[in-house]
Parts: C-alpha cells; sequence; structure tokens
C-alpha cells in the first residue's frame, strides 16, 4: 500500500483522482485536499459577486438563496471517492469518541452511500433513512426509520453529506425517535458532515449537539421572504443547481486555483 501525500494529490487531474484506490489515500486529509477533490470533480461553486454580480445564484431546496454550491453527489457517485471521503468521518469521529457505535445511517438520499461505507469502517450495522413526501400541502417531506430496531443499550452514529441548516439533520432525528417511542435514543454526542457551509456567524446545531466537519465554509444564505437578497437586487436569478441549472453556474464561476 502506497499512501498519496498531499503534495503528489494537489498536482492530480480528474483521471488520476478517479483512479485513487482508497486504500492508497487511508489517512486524514487536509481541508485543502478535499476542497481539491470537489473542484477538480467540478462539484464546487462559488458566485462571481465582483466579477459578474448579474450571474445567476443557487436556490436552495429551502427556497433560500446562496452564494456557495457544494455538489457532493458529484464526488460521491464515485465508489472510490466516497469511500475516500468516508475515511474522513472515520478519522474525525475516532478523534472525538471512544464510546461504542452500534449503528450508522444518514438522510435519503443524500447521505445514503456515504453512511453505508462509514458504517462498514466501523464494522457495524447499518439502516438507511426512506424519505417520505409531505403528507399536508406546506408540511415539508420527512424522514422515516423503518424495519429495524434499535435496542435502549445501542448507540446510533448519524452522518450528513452536507448540512447548511439543520432541516433535513432534524428529520432523520425525528424519524429515528418516532419509530421507538418507549424510550429514547442514545446519539454519538456530535453530528460528523463531510461539508459544513452554515449561514455567516449561524452557527448550526441539532438538538443541542455539535457539528463537526472536515470541510467547512461559511455561507451568504438569504431568505427572501424576510430580506432583500443582494443577488436579486443586482439582476441575478436563482436557479436549483440541478442539471443543465448547474453548467450554468459553473460555466458563469470565476477561474479557481
Amino acid at each position: 500500500m502506497l499512501t498519496v501525500k498531499e503534495g503528489d494529490l494537489l498536482k492530480m487531474d480528474l483521471a488520476d483522482i478517479l483512479s485513487l484506490d482508497p486504500n492508497d489515500l487511508k489517512r486524514k486529509l487536509s481541508a485543502k485536499e478535499i476542497l481539491y477533490i470537489f473542484k477538480t470533480c467540478g462539484a464546487y461553486w462559488l458566485h462571481p459577486t465582483y466579477t459578474n454580480p448579474r450571474a445567476p445564484h443557487a436556490l436552495l431546496t429551502t427556497g433560500k438563496h446562496s452564494d456557495i454550491y457544494i455538489n457532493c453527489p458529484k464526488v460521491l457517485c464515485y465508489t472510490n471517492l466516497c469511500q475516500i471521503m468516508a475515511y474522513q468521518i472515520w478519522f474525525l469521529v475516532e478523534s472525538n469518541y471512544r464510546g461504542p457505535i452500534d449503528w450508522v445511517t444518514g438522510s435519503d438520499s443524500s447521505g445514503l452511500g456515504l453512511s453505508k461505507d462509514v458504517a462498514n469502517l466501523f464494522k457495524c450495522r447499518w439502516n438507511p433513512m426512506q424519505k417520505v413526501k409531505p403528507r399536508r400541502p406546506g408540511e415539508g417531506e420527512q424522514q422515516t426509520w423503518e424495519k429495524m430496531v434499535i435496542k435502549p443499550d445501542e448507540t446510533v452514529l448519524h452522518i450528513e453529506e452536507l448540512m447548511v441548516t439543520s432541516t433535513t439533520a432534524q428529520r432523520v432525528r425525528n424519524g429515528i425517535n418516532g419509530a421507538h417511542v418507549n424510550y429514547p435514543i442514545k446519539f454519538v454526542p456530535f453530528l460528523p458532515v463531510l461539508v459544513l457551509r452554515p449561514e455567516v456567524r449561524k452557527p448550526v446545531q441539532i438538538e443541542g449537539t455539535n457539528i463537526i466537519a472536515p470541510l467547512y465554509f461559511e455561507t451568504q444564505v438569504v431568505d427572501p421572504a424576510v430580506d432583500t437578497c443582494p443577488f436579486c437586487a443586482e439582476g441575478s436569478e436563482a436557479i436549483k443547481p440541478k442539471g443543465k441549472n448547474w453548467e450554468i453556474l459553473m460555466n458563469s464561476m470565476d477561474p479557481i486555483d
């Protein structure tokens, strides 16, 4: 097994990165290295605020607007990169927690592949969350825990691939707790996230639990229903960062290092 050093990784092109053996990168990566992988995979977008303020900006699933978007599926769809990122969650947990882990889960559908790879590393059980469509108008989608039962003495590691607000993660917690109403579920005392990009000066917590992440961005997130969006005010259109829209956003971005 040959460990790829930081200097070598930062010189790799896309083909090199996609051919990486996870066992050759079985170490804690720096934030610079993780970001380099995301940039090389075309998974990182930053609004060109100063050079082209009228370029479109990101419309989030919450309806809020943002100047940064990290497209995790563009990385995690590659099985080797998903395993490499699972190692980063593993290192993060190992350096902050020494207790038992009996289950690993993550939100449906974004966190499923990563959570399964993390469960493999901890050699514990994994159960996928199930996304449920809104039951009533105006109600958000829910996450449910089905088929398996977590015993009172078992501990759950809840991980996510990306977090801006705690909305989806809270739905995961609600789904797990709702399936076990007769006793409280024991969670690992923090929530590891691969990429954390909260609003500027608004730290994210869930049920009083801190969120920790190897890759962190402070993001300008605006709720147009409450505040004036500075991007819209400049004539920029808010678009969902999916499909062809992702290409539009990427083509509008300033060259990156």
